[in-house]
């Protein structure tokens, strides 16, 4: 046992740090809390309207803000206080989250107002999220930020696999509601231990204009054009095969219901971390390009595997698969991207990166619920299976660069020029 013990203090050594700490387990909280509201959305959506392209729409609400704000949340979160935007969003978050409760205790709740609230909710992600990225690094000493960063990415993942099952067994026993009271409370509770983090004043920097800093943002893109690349493999991933909008309607057809229904939603999650764990044993692999396409070729094949299952066990398994073929295609972009972008240009190209990777999502929920509301659910995840495995190998074969031996190998030199195109 006493040899166990140094490593697994060595695999939380920011948590040593007290106001990283604090920090951390305001995330954990509110992770939770935003993800049983998620779930909920979903299927108050569905129960109010039956309806696949409603529940589609909801990802649409949740897309626009996030392509139209995350550029400027990234400038927000270098010119104003991050704890204080954190802390704000927070709150406002959670009084979101009670007016659902309230609309929803006395039957008065309407579809707009779940579409408003996801709408409002996404904004206030999209401008915050860099901040609290960034506050991380203020929080714990540079041989530790590793560390820190890694934990609070396996704060996500975590909360995606326990909380929608909750989420279904409340909707279940109890109801719609209380997840919108549980999830209040969490952004009240976590916007008051934000209080207590301490966090150095920003950095003097130059007067330059935001809009000069994005130009410089987006010329670097067209000379790093492979960022682009990997960037539209996802989106095209995302944009045809997002499955997750007709979960609902296949846990109805298994008649498993609402608790079923976040079984379902917690599957991706498992899968990610087992994806996860899977990658991190690997090392650095040659044939990234290749491995992304042949990664996103079996997300494919999965999507082909949920459209004909008959029964809810199998697609769970599936559902844990699509999670496992998703993170093994998308660990290895982000190393890419990292290892191809300059250190003074990564929250620029970060903050494209996200819009385009939360962005597509939400656009994709539409799509694919579109497509179910006219063609029915297996069909819906076929046709766009069959388009993401084409589109994503026109892709391989159009860009040689793509399938070069030593792409963004760790060893890689940073370019030199052309980076203020």
């Amino acid at each position: 046992m006493s040899s166990n013990r140094p490593s697994l203090r060595h695999a939380a050594v920011a948590l040593q740090h007290r106001d990283f700490r604090l920090l951390f387990l305001s995330t954990v909280v509110s992770s939770v809390g935003s993800q049983l509201q998620t779930i909920s959305n979903t299927w108050q959506v569905y129960e109010l309207t039956g309806s696949a392209l409603q529940i589609g729409i909801t990802g649409v609400a949740r897309a626009v803000p996030i392509i139209l704000f995350s550029l400027a949340g990234g400038v927000v979160a270098d010119r104003l206080d991050r704890r204080r935007i954190i802390m704000t969003t927070q709150l406002l978050n959670g009084l979101f989250a009670l007016f659902l409760a309230i609309v929803t205790v006395t039957h008065t709740v309407q579809v707009w107002h779940i579409y408003l609230v996801i709408f409002l909710n996404a904004s206030l992600v999209a401008v915050s999220g860099p901040g609290r990225r960034a506050i991380i690094a203020g929080l714990v000493p540079r041989h530790h930020l590793m560390n820190a960063m890694a934990l609070n990415q396996t704060v996500h993942d975590a909360s995606r696999v326990v909380a929608p099952s909750v989420a279904g067994l409340l909707i279940a026993f109890v109801g719609l509601p209380i997840s919108y009271f549980i999830n209040a409370i969490a952004m009240l509770v976590t916007a008051a231990w934000l209080t207590f983090i301490k966090v150095a004043p920003l950095p003097d920097r130059p007067k330059v204009s935001a809009f000069r800093d994005l130009v410089e943002g987006l010329g670097f893109l067209r000379y790093r054009s492979i960022i682009l690349v990997l960037l539209m493999t996802d989106f095209i991933s995302q944009l045809f095969g997002s499955y997750q909008v007709l979960l609902p309607i296949f846990a109805d057809s298994y008649g498993v219901g609402p608790a079923g229904f976040g079984l379902l939603s917690s599957a991706p999650a498992v899968g990610a971390l087992l994806g996860a764990a899977v990658v991190m044993s690997m090392g650095d692999v040659r044939y990234k390009g290749v491995w992304i396409v042949g990664a996103i070729l079996a997300y494919s094949a999965c999507l082909v595997a949920l459209a004909l299952t008959p029964w809810f066990f199998l697609a769970w398994i599936v559902v844990v698969a699509l999670g496992f073929t998703d993170t093994m295609q998308s660990v290895p972009r982000n190393a890419i991207i990292q290892l191809v972008t300059p250190d003074e240009l990564r929250g620029r190209v970060s903050a494209f990166q996200n819009m385009l990777i939360n962005g597509g999502p939400g656009l994709g929920l539409g799509l694919m619920g579109g497509a179910a509301g006219v063609v029915g659910a297996p069909l819906a995840l076929i046709g766009g299976a069959a388009t993401c495995a084409i589109l994503t190998v026109g892709v391989l074969v159009g860009r040689r660069d793509l399938r070069t031996r030593d792409l963004a190998m760790s060893n890689d030199p940073e370019p030199v020029g052309g980076a203020r195109a």
